[in-house]
């Protein structure tokens, strides 16, 4: 099964949240992406808006929001494939 939604946080070891954002959206446009940010990287949650990101969470999140943020990105996302497919190119 294709991976419809992704949890990322803007922090982490080795590469962070932006570059993991830019290699999703290149390999996997149609993926979408909820970042997770503490305050000191708001700046950078908001760029990764800019890049293609679905939205952002301010941490620590509540499970109720972030329940929400996936069911809404996942609609968006099948809304996105059904007019892709309605236009033939899927």
């Amino acid at each position: 099964r294709p991976i419809d939604v992704i949890v990322l946080d803007v922090r982490m070891p080795g590469m962070d949240g932006i570059e993991v954002l830019k290699q999703i959206k290149k390999s996997h446009p149609l993926v979408e992406v909820i970042m997770l940010t503490g305050h000191a990287s708001l700046e950078v949650a908001i760029q990764g808006m800019e890049l293609g990101a679905f939205d952002y969470l301010m941490k620590p999140v509540e499970i109720d929001d972030l329940l929400y943020k996936l069911q809404d990105a996942n609609k968006r996302r099948t809304i996105q494939i059904e007019k892709i497919k309605g236009m033939g190119k899927l």
